[in-house]
């Protein structure tokens, strides 16, 4: 058997995420920080408001920060019921498989959180899904709590629906690996790996077969119906500049993209995207070298990853070359700002 579903969900207003009940039901945690961030209180109260996504993630890295808790993201995540996600949790809930949950999950995402995508893909008895981020600022370093809630909640909601563990052969992650896996290795019960292409889950596929346990044939074809009709309202248009930033950031490790070979990609001619570029006040080969310095910054200031393999990331074959451009960027060698940011020691 071969599935592959998969959704994007990326707009012209920009990626945003839908409050629903998550502002409301960890309010303790978040309300005291929402200003700092700039999102309004009406997030608690107001299920419709649309809040950036990358404040979003700001308010989750903040939280960590302002409760001294390094995983809130993941108890956040386990504690999301179904419900919180409105219409789309109770879809979940009214599906008759895990393999329907999960297609859901994929399929109407866009209604929740636009700036993102998930699939599921299976091959034979393997089967992964992934959560992947359209755009590429904040960097994944940024994006850790957000991340870490995201595959908890996927994780929990799917087990309330099904009544059933739900068991992984691995775990992935694209931020670096923090100080201490313990409590991600206790929720997932599963290797868990960092510095990885793609926030995935792998599991096997036999599980799919699962049924859920709340299952209302009639209910769920009205939600879905439902579902499929404020999809068809949300405006399809990408955002050209996030859409842009997002290929250059994931084909940074082979080096930093001809404009053709994005172009190509994007099914458009290079004089083409130049224009639209233009017209956004964009300069690509400016725009591939902030979003490359914006990631050394984060690697080298936030991380103990050895700069060799920074440079490998960033597509520069050797480290000279990276602090080449690093003392380009910032004046700094990347030993000595890594030493500013009290981040320790060089490591080569």
């Amino acid at each position: 058997m071969t599935v592959k579903t998969r959704t994007t969900a990326t707009l012209t207003e920009g990626p945003s995420f839908s409050a629903e009940g998550l502002f409301s039901r960890f309010s303790h945690l978040l309300s005291p920080l929402l200003k700092t961030v700039g999102i309004p209180q009406a997030a608690l109260t107001d299920p419709n408001l649309q809040v950036p996504l990358h404040k979003h993630c700001q308010l989750m890295e903040l939280a960590a920060q302002y409760h001294g808790d390094d995983t809130i993201g993941l108890r956040i995540g386990r504690e999301v019921h179904p419900k919180d996600l409105g219409p789309l949790g109770y879809a979940i809930l009214y599906s008759p498989t895990l393999l329907d949950a999960i297609q859901n999950f994929s399929r109407y995402l866009t209604v929740y959180a636009r700036g993102c995508d998930m699939s599921l893909e299976v091959q034979g008895n393997r089967a992964v899904f992934t959560y992947r981020y359209s755009f590429a600022e904040p960097t994944p370093l940024e994006r850790r709590q957000e991340a870490e809630c995201t595959l908890s909640m996927v994780k929990h909601v799917i087990e309330v629906a099904t009544g059933e563990r739900w068991h992984f052969n691995s775990v992935h992650f694209q931020h670096s690996k923090p100080h201490s896996t313990r409590t991600h290795e206790q929720l997932f019960e599963a290797p868990v790996l960092f510095d990885q292409p793609d926030n995935q889950l792998s599991f096997d596929s036999s599980v799919l077969k699962r049924t859920v346990v709340h299952a209302e044939p009639r209910l769920y074809d009205v939600l879905e119906g439902h579902l499929a009709q404020v999809m068809d309202k949300i405006s399809q248009e990408t955002d050209l500049v996030t859409e842009v930033g997002s290929l250059i950031a994931r084909s940074l490790s082979n080096g930093v993209p001809s404009i053709d070979e994005v172009a190509s990609s994007l099914c458009m001619t290079k004089r083409t995207l130049q224009r639209r570029l233009s017209d956004e006040g964009i300069l690509y080969t400016e725009y591939a070298d902030n979003i490359r310095r914006k990631m050394a910054l984060q690697y080298v200031g936030r991380t103990e990853m050895p700069l060799t393999e920074i440079a490998f990331l960033l597509g520069y074959s050797h480290v000279s070359a990276f602090s080449r451009a690093f003392r380009r960027w910032t004046d700094e060698t990347p030993h000595d700002y890594r030493l500013a940011q009290g981040n320790g020691a060089e490591t080569l």
